[in-house]
């Protein structure tokens, strides 16, 4: 990025601006001022209304507004920077200010404008400031309610990520001929960074608030605010579900859809919870921040929700901004949610297990985050059969036809799983089709046989070479217990080489010549070993 930028009259040609005022005087005004920095591709609005339709049409590099055109203007700003409207939420905005609208300003940064000017509006002023916020532009920020530049102070600590995003009007500033279809893929790529701190943010938003909530029932000060804090939650866990949505993070959108059913549900008794509604309560900050940050540390993720929560308390906000939603494009319907409250959240330690082979079935797991080993007891050996990583679900075989659990699971890792209890799943298989019903046991009976035939898809190097050695060690036994004579003299130089081969691989395997950091569809006993003796 340049470091001064002088508005060559050539390039400033290929900028596109809309300027809108509540008189016509005044966006003229400020229209001849652009046109002469040579931005001729200038058009002024007047009405709101008509401001809206042309975005909607043919999204500018540029948008100069009065903040006295409309009492919408805020809502409007609001809605291009969250893809509501136009085809580029990250175009440049500066919003003009009377000097006696001192609640407009506030509006106005809330909204996500770029840049702030107070009225009259001189030529060097205006040109001057377009020059700095053009070439200095503000990485963005996004919070549930907000996604704009990052106006915090500089020395103020944050967790919250910033995101360098397109600068169409820089770019025909610098003579970059840009195309639409540049332009849109720059903007998807933005807006999947977007979305994923999106979540971020969520997640310390819910954990501030659980811990303002905790600390209210500890101290036994519960009000009427108790209960709208419970609220916030419900509107963080369904944005964050839909977010999770349209990023393909599918475990977690209903993860976060079913918890927001059930803490509403808490919310209608706030002033007599039960154990269990405050256990939700606790857990379900630490749960929601793994999936997202799975590889921080529990510790690191308490305390910075931790801090959050004081330095929330300390600048005494009066209130939480209801959370808008982002879409993709303005095209998207909204996300419908699936949010009955049927999932429950479950944190697990590495190496702790959570159900031993013979134990009577529960539920049904989830892996929300981490990863867990199943093995099986033989011969009083652990024999590996799968490792359930997260979006994976397992434990439903038990459930569904009522049977002891066939093996093991534990934590390889720490998790977050989510359940569906067996109470909850025998009342929609009650509810079913009789036909149906029947159809899923036979199809479980028949699931049940696989890890006894079949070995797992392989995941990495190591997982293809031991299938070869399988199966080159079935070919053998088939060619040796052949009664066709021509099958095993000429079958065998075949099955040599193949064993030569499979040799070799097992080989530089050992050696670490072909290093795969990509973990095996089954976990090693001395990874399971590990795991379990970390646990203590």
């Amino acid at each position: 990025m340049p470091a001064a930028i002088n508005l060559d009259p050539k390039n400033m040609e290929r900028v596109i601006a809309f300027v809108a005022e509540h008189s016509e005087v005044a966006a003229l005004s400020v229209a001849a001022i652009l046109q002469q920095a040579g931005v001729k591709n200038t058009t002024t609005f007047t009405k709101l209304s008509e401001l809206h339709e042309a975005v909607e049409a043919n999204t500018p590099d540029l948008l100069i507004i009065g903040a006295h055109l409309d009492p919408g203007i805020f809502g409007f700003i609001r809605d291009i920077r969250h893809s509501k409207l136009g085809t580029n939420p990250f175009l440049m905005i500066t919003t003009l200010v009377e000097p006696d609208q001192v609640a407009a300003v506030k509006k106005t940064m809330q909204a996500g404008t770029d840049d702030i000017i107070l009225k009259p509006v001189k030529e060097d002023q205006l040109l001057q400031r377009l020059r700095r916020v053009t070439v200095n532009r503000q990485a963005f920020v996004v919070t549930s309610d907000y996604l704009g530049p990052d106006r915090r102070a500089k020395s103020r600590p944050s967790s919250i990520r910033r995101i360098q995003v397109l600068n169409t009007m820089l770019e025909k500033a610098n003579g970059r001929d840009i195309q639409a279809e540049d332009i849109k893929a720059a903007v998807d790529g933005s807006m999947n960074d977007v979305l994923h701190a999106r979540l971020d943010s969520n997640s310390y938003r819910l954990g501030f608030v659980c811990n303002i909530i905790i600390e209210a029932y500890r101290s036994n000060n519960v009000t009427p605010d108790v209960k709208e804090k419970i609220l916030v939650l419900v509107d963080v866990l369904r944005d964050a579900a839909k977010t999770a949505e349209r990023i393909n993070e599918s475990e977690m959108a209903l993860l976060c859809g079913s918890l927001a059913k059930d803490v509403e549900a808490i919310a209608e008794r706030y002033m007599t919870p039960t154990e269990r509604d405050l256990k939700v309560i606790q857990k379900l900050t630490r749960a929601v921040m793994m999936v997202v940050k799975p590889h921080v540390p529990p510790e690191q993720l308490e305390r910075e929700t931790r801090e959050a929560a004081e330095n929330y308390l300390k600048h005494q906000r009066e209130q939480f901004g209801k959370s808008h939603e982002i879409q993709r494009t303005p095209q998207d319907e909204p996300v419908n949610l699936v949010d009955e409250a049927v999932l429950e959240i479950m944190p697990l330690a590495k190496g702790q297990t959570l159900f031993k082979q013979g134990d009577e079935a529960t539920a049904v797991y989830i892996v929300a985050s981490g990863s867990i080993a199943i093995y099986r007891e033989i011969d009083g050996k652990q024999v590996p059969v799968a490792r359930v990583k997260k979006g994976e679900f397992f434990g439903e075989m038990a459930i569904i036809d009522g049977t002891p659990r066939r093996a093991t699971a534990v934590a390889l890792e720490d998790c977050t799983l989510s359940l569906i209890t067996k109470d909850v799943i025998e009342e929609k298989m009650r509810s079913a089709d009789p036909l149906i019903a029947q159809i899923m046991h036979t199809f479980i009976t028949s699931l049940r046989h696989i890890p006894e035939t079949f070995s797992p898809k392989g995941r990495n190097v190591r997982d293809i070479a031991t299938e070869l050695s399988v199966q080159s060690g079935n070919i053998a036994r088939l060619i040796e217990s052949s009664r066709v004579p021509a099958i095993t003299s000429e079958g065998a130089p075949y099955l040599q080489r193949l064993q030569a081969l499979v040799g070799d691989i097992n080989g530089l395997l050992a050696q670490g010549a072909q290093k795969d950091p990509r973990l095996s569809a089954r976990p090693s006993t001395r990874e399971i070993e590990r795991a379990e003796e970390a646990a203590g």
